[in-house]
């Protein structure tokens, strides 16, 4: 194996790895979206997400709106670099396959 496949598939490992611990920090993270619903003068917040079938919407309070919507942006960009990382593992592959 020359050194531009040993190189690739390093990076595979690497890769399947860093998919493997991005994996682990979205399972830790709320999933779904953060819903207003206004009611006369005052907006409430809602924790919206799928559970199977059904649609689930979960009150949040004031003080936690802040943490959860960092929480839900975090995950989004784990969401987007998992994705990314995919993509990557796929063009690795398709080069160690190629040699």
């Amino acid at each position: 194996m020359g050194v531009l496949a040993n190189t690739v598939a390093r990076e595979s490992k690497r890769i399947e790895y860093m998919i493997k611990r991005y994996g682990e920090v979205k399972a830790t993270l709320p999933k779904g979206t953060i819903a207003p619903k206004k009611l006369g003068n005052q907006t409430y917040y809602y924790l919206k997400y799928r559970d199977g079938d059904r649609i689930v919407s979960d009150y949040i309070h004031k003080e936690d709106l802040e943490e959860l919507t960092e929480k839900i942006e975090h995950r989004k960009h784990v969401e987007l670099m998992i994705k990314s990382l995919k993509e990557e593992l796929s063009t690795a592959r398709k080069l160690l396959k190629g040699k």
